[in-house]
């Protein structure tokens, strides 16, 4: 299995949308650790002031992800790779866990792109910005990381069962839009309803009025939905308000992704 990671590793080196990814990393992190330090200086004091540029990758990890490896993975079938590799001795259980785990190598390589990005800003930061908790900045580490491994087991399974480049790259990406999308509208919902808010309507005759609706129970299923659906949760790492039950939920389902992923590429047809 060393092998074959160490190829895959050799070969995302000189894939051009790989380094696309990584040049990307560095607006988007000095992005949002400059959001945190512009919240301070105006004086606002939001409990995500250390949580935007910590965890502020797995907001967008998805998407970005679903780009590289579409394209990246989506050549193992088109080049004749994986074919040529079971015709060498190796099982099949052995080539997805190379794939997935070369994923987590570059999720990594990519996610410590963006912390590089604003280490400049760290001195600066860690003497004037108030200190996180601990215990929190570890569970949502811990989350953020989890979150990583299961937006690559996704990655993985439908990089190993769709063997046209064109077919993979586009339903990856729109999957991982679809995902971000989906989270939104949850915690839009979510917090709509937990803590209640201002609502502008307009009547027939144009008037506007602003109407206040007040905070009820969200209910089981958005309650759910605010905790499983992956964006919902890195929204949770940036302001540092992470459940453990997060974590649980991204657990268990990287854990069904994985299962599955191998169940079915082991019956897979591969000519």
């Amino acid at each position: 299995m060393g092998n074959l990671i160490r190829a895959h590793m050799a070969r995302l080196w000189k894939t051009p949308i790989f380094w696309l990814a990584m040049l990307a990393m560095v607006p988007y992190g000095l992005g949002l650790s400059g959001s945190a330090i512009g919240d301070y200086q105006s004086g606002v004091l939001p409990a995500g002031l250390w949580g935007q540029p910590l965890f502020g990758f797995g907001l967008l990890a998805g998407i970005i992800l679903g780009a590289v490896f579409g394209l990246f993975f989506g050549a193992e079938y088109a080049d004749g790779t994986i074919r040529n590799k079971l015709t060498a001795g190796h099982g099949r259980v052995s080539i997805y866990l190379a794939a997935l785990l070369s994923a987590l190598l570059a999720a990594f390589v990519l996610y410590g792109a963006y912390l590089l990005a604003w280490l400049p800003r760290l001195p600066w930061m860690g003497k004037n910005l108030p200190a996180p908790p601990k215990g929190r900045l570890l569970v949502c580490l811990a989350g953020t990381v989890l979150l990583m491994v299961r937006y690559c087991s996704l990655c993985t399974v439908l990089s190993m069962l769709i063997t046209r480049r064109a077919v993979l790259a586009v339903v990856l990406i729109l999957l991982m839009v679809l995902l971000f999308t989906a989270s939104m509208q949850a915690q839009d919902a979510y917090e709509s309803a937990d803590m209640g808010g201002m609502e502008l309507m307009i009547d027939e005759n144009g008037g506007q009025q602003f109407v206040f609706h007040e905070a009820r129970d969200p209910g089981k299923l958005l309650m759910f939905l605010y905790d499983y659906l992956p964006a919902c949760q890195a929204y949770r790492y940036m302001e540092l308000d992470a459940a453990p039950m997060m974590l649980v939920y991204s657990a268990a389902a990287t854990a069904l992704t994985i299962g599955l992923g191998l169940i079915l590429f082991k019956r897979k047809d591969i000519r």
